[in-house]
């Protein structure tokens, strides 16, 4: 049951944390690029894609910080001693361990980044909207910092330092990517049910501001998964003959769909949207896209909270 809990506590974790990195992406490049919802103004009843983008952010940090406190009872409940106070065990695990200063690092993040996501959500345009997604940066990459410091990257037996920065910058190019994504198809929807209507150029321009984000996003989670699987896995018969390493093999299978997707999409996404009715849609494949990329991180989960075989 706890195996469980921990699992799906790290899947909202990661998922939230994408999707927060994903929101700020899009603000701060797509949106930057090409404001608004189409070339003439229809944007409905103060309905924003500024304020709808913060809104998924906003809902995206409380994800994490549900994942954060299912992976604290989690560790709790595997690490307990049944003969000391329950509070006394929490303390000690978060004020006396690594893994506990992370975590409160985590929750530091995750009430930071949702109050800046709140202020910006709050007043629209100005300055202090700005001010609020200055701040939810800061906060979302605090919060992107901290898995790398409560997993296995900290516990390598050498390159701790490149460890933790692999990771970090694997997670972050996965929000970049995916998240982007998430955030640009969910900013569609909720203009929708809003009545703010999305031009078809509007919807092919965030793509073409959003494909070289995905593409280099893409290359990084690359180079950084191959190094940290080089870092982990110790031998290339790990990769089968290990529970870490059959983990990992098919974690590389659901990325290779994940990005034969996002490829396809590439390619043929600016067509369908221009060839799609009223009001205009992101294409099937995109969802089919999302959908691979939350079985990626569920895989992703289970492989975090499994002990590699080079340590």
């Amino acid at each position: 049951m706890w195996f469980l809990i921990g699992t799906f506590s790290r899947w909202a974790l990661f998922a939230g944390l994408l999707v927060a990195v994903g929101a700020l992406a899009f603000k701060l490049v797509v949106l930057r690029r090409y404001p608004g919802f189409g070339p003439v103004e229809d944007e409905a009843a103060g309905v924003t894609p500024e304020r709808l983008a913060a809104r998924l952010g906003g809902f995206a940090v409380l994800l994490a910080g549900a994942g954060a406190l299912g992976r604290l009872a989690a560790e709790v409940s595997i690490f307990r001693d049944p003969f000391e106070p329950l509070a006394a065990e929490v303390r000690l695990l978060v004020t006396g361990t690594s893994w506990g200063r992370a975590w409160l690092a985590q929750v530091a993040a995750v009430v930071v980044s949702g109050l800046a996501f709140a202020l910006a959500l709050a007043s629209a345009r100005g300055a202090r909207a700005e001010f609020g997604w200055m701040v939810a940066t800061a906060g979302v990459a605090l919060l992107a910092y901290t898995p790398a410091l409560a997993g296995h990257a900290v516990g390598a037996e050498h390159f701790v330092t490149p460890a933790i920065t692999a990771d970090i910058f694997h997670m972050v190019a996965g929000g970049v990517w995916l998240g982007t994504l998430a955030v640009m198809a969910g900013v569609l929807y909720l203009g929708r049910r809003r009545g703010a209507g999305v031009s078809k150029r509007r919807i092919i321009e965030w793509i073409s501001a959003f494909s070289p984000l995905a593409l280099g996003s893409a290359a990084v989670i690359a180079v950084t998964g191959l190094f940290a699987a080089w870092l982990h896995v110790g031998t290339v018969s790990a990769l089968w003959t290990e529970p870490y390493g059959r983990t990992l093999s098919l974690k590389l299978f659901v990325v290779l769909a994940v990005a034969g997707c996002g490829a396809y999409n590439w390619r043929r996404a600016p067509g369908r949207v221009g060839e799609s009715g009223d009001p205009p849609r992101l294409p099937p494949t995109v969802t089919v896209e999302l959908s691979a990329a939350g079985l990626l991180l569920l895989v992703t989960a289970v492989l975090t909270g499994t002990p590699p075989p080079a340590h």
